[in-house]
């Protein structure tokens, strides 16, 4: 419908349009047929007059020519003849010629008769003409030279004629174009006034009514003026706004609804909660926070340290989720200290975006005493059990020596049995303390600079031996220009002899163990001890550096402290250790240790 509006609107604009153009056309090429046909006859009119002209000017001298010589050959008058007559007959079929100029040609035409007469037939020369005859044939001559002369006038003033007929022809034309176009410019401009009104207008509606929706003002129905595409554009635009308006009111009900619900889940929560931004700005927190905030005086910030872990979680998207209490931060609130442990989640869009964090601030306050309690415990009892057990394995080690006396076969047999158990517990208690000052911080660190090879070569020394008695292979593979790593040696080398001692204990016989070291991402320098063991379950492997703990089916004996003090150990240095494994392919444990020139 609305193409047909525009059609009949336009419609009648072509048809004024093509109805002047074919005027136009007709009439210029009528102009042009007129034009030539008139010009062309007065040019053929002239060059017939001069023609005659110039016949009539040779015939008079023929007939001097022969006054004078007594000639009586007419040849040459008969050709001037000929050539007279000639022009003569195409004088008188000129299209062009006006009402003058045929008066004129008739009279010339008469003359002509009474010249022919005078001369008589055949041409009489002037030998046989008498003095009145000849003054007759001159009077004759000279009316006609005259008329000759009248006609070209007449035929001149023809063309300056048809010349000023074609410029007011032209004028009239252009006159008269103007004045169509004029009409054709009225009746444009008055459809296009009348076209903006019925389609531009309800677009222009539309566009106002959309850019309200758009910046969240309820839109204003639009009105249906026609029931075309535009009118139903207009019926379906009013009932999108008012389906949008009723989503718009049910989902700011359900946005108060669930602000309310988030406010109240928070309030809930005994812990100080802060949500950031994605320019660290703190936008929401729970009452918890906010007396962590007056108590601490932080004018609605986070703590400096806080603050510093969340932008980096901003900027990298990955949570900071700690499971040691050594990443708790100590705080006096109230006269007391407390400890906070932050967990920081990092919050993201449909289209995995982050926009913001949360911080939670958990109190750990009891249960890093109650650790401390226990570590003080451990150390203690550790401690109080490595007196008696030192003194039971030295009376064992005497016994043994037969220092008072012979034993039987099945004494000795229970004697060293014994000794084994002791020299065991003996090394549970040693690990128990060195967990325990670990955990403390009170490891005592002697750090200096070690290269990288100097230290597997070491540790490869330490292991040969016990690794060539189980019939495997220890193979050292170094990057090139590593730097040196800034480590306690003695200490260190515990955390890789543990690593290897149980390569060794679970590689097969004829077996191979690889040691690598390479520069990491972070700059630091990466160890890695690669094992051909049965491999861990994935489901064990967050778990293998927990204190005590065995994979299930383990056959090997071990208190299951090893790796845990590995893990202190290298955590003390500031480094990491993990894990990769899979069931048949070994397993692979890295350690990261700074280099000597990069902060601790």
């Amino acid at each position: 419908m609305l193409r047909a509006r525009l059609f009949l609107s336009l419609l009648p604009f072509a048809l004024m349009l093509l109805a002047m153009g074919v005027y136009s056309i007709a009439l210029f090429s009528q102009l042009a047929e007129n034009v030539d046909r008139a010009v062309a006859g007065h040019y053929e009119s002239i060059f017939a007059a001069q023609g005659m002209s110039h016949a009539l000017a040779g015939m008079e001298r023929e007939l001097q020519f022969a006054a004078a010589t007594h000639s009586t050959d007419t040849k040459l008058f008969a050709e001037y003849q000929k050539w007279f007559e000639e022009n003569l007959a195409l004088q008188r079929k000129s299209v062009a010629t006006s009402a003058g100029i045929r008066d004129l040609n008739a009279q010339l035409s008469t003359n002509y008769s009474a010249f022919l007469k005078l001369l008589g037939t055949p041409v009489a020369l002037r030998t046989r003409l008498n003095d009145q005859q000849e003054q007759a044939l001159a009077s004759v001559m000279t009316r006609m030279e005259g008329l000759l002369d009248r006609i070209r006038d007449q035929n001149y003033r023809g063309v300056l004629a048809t010349s000023e007929s074609i410029e007011q022809t032209t004028r009239d034309v252009t006159r008269l174009m103007v004045v169509g176009m004029a009409i054709v410019l009225t009746f444009s401009g008055y459809t296009f006034y009348q076209l903006s009104r019925s389609i531009l207008r309800p677009i222009q509606l539309l566009t106002r009514a959309t850019r309200e929706l758009g910046e969240g003002h309820p839109a204003q129905p639009v009105p249906v003026i026609s029931r075309d595409e535009l009118g139903e554009l207009a019926v379906s635009f009013n009932t999108m706004a008012a389906q949008l308006e009723e989503y718009r009111q049910n989902t700011s009900e359900e946005i108060v609804r669930l602000h309310r619900t988030t406010e109240s889940t928070l309030a809930s929560f005994p812990d100080p909660i802060f949500v950031l931004n994605q320019e660290g700005r703190v936008v929401l927190r729970n009452p918890a926070a906010d007396d962590l905030v007056a108590a601490l005086q932080l004018d609605g910030q986070l703590p400096d340290r806080l603050q510093t872990v969340a932008c980096k979680a901003l900027a990298s998207g990955e949570n900071f989720l700690p499971h040691s209490f050594q990443e708790a931060v100590a705080y006096r609130i109230n006269g007391a200290e407390k400890y906070l442990l932050p967990r920081i989640v990092a919050m993201r869009t449909k289209e995995n975006a982050p926009f913001g964090v949360a911080v939670v601030l958990y109190d750990v306050t009891r249960f890093r005493l109650l650790d401390s309690a226990k570590t003080s415990l451990v150390a203690s009892v550790s401690h109080e059990l490595n007196t008696p057990l030192t003194s039971v394995r030295m009376a064992l080690h005497l016994l043994l020596e037969k220092s008072v006396g012979a034993l039987t076969a099945q004494q000795e047999e229970l004697l060293r049995a014994a000794r084994n158990d002791t020299e065991r517990l003996l090394r549970i208690l040693h690990d128990l303390l060195d967990l325990a000052r670990l955990e403390e911080g009170s490891a005592g660190l002697r750090k200096e600079s070690v290269a990288p090879a100097e230290l597997l070569h070491g540790v490869i020394e330490d292991t040969t031996d016990k690794a060539a008695s189980r019939g495997l292979k220890m193979r050292c593979a170094l990057e090139s220009e590593l730097p040196p790593v800034s480590v306690d040696r003695q200490r260190i080398s515990h955390v890789f002899n543990n690593i290897i001692a149980n390569a060794i204990k679970h590689s097969p016989e004829g077996g191979e163990i690889l040691l690598t070291a390479a520069r990491a991402a972070d700059n630091s320098v990466e160890f890695c001890i690669s094992d051909q063991g049965p491999g861990i379950p994935q489901e064990y492997q967050s778990r293998i550096f927990d204190r005590f703990f065995r994979a299930p089916g383990q056959t090997k004996p071990g208190a299951g402290l090893g790796l845990s003090i590995a893990r202190e150990i290298t955590i003390a240095h500031g480094g990491r250790i993990g894990v990769k494994s899979s069931p048949g392919h070994g397993s692979t444990f890295s350690v990261a240790l700074k280099a000597a020139d990069e902060p601790a």
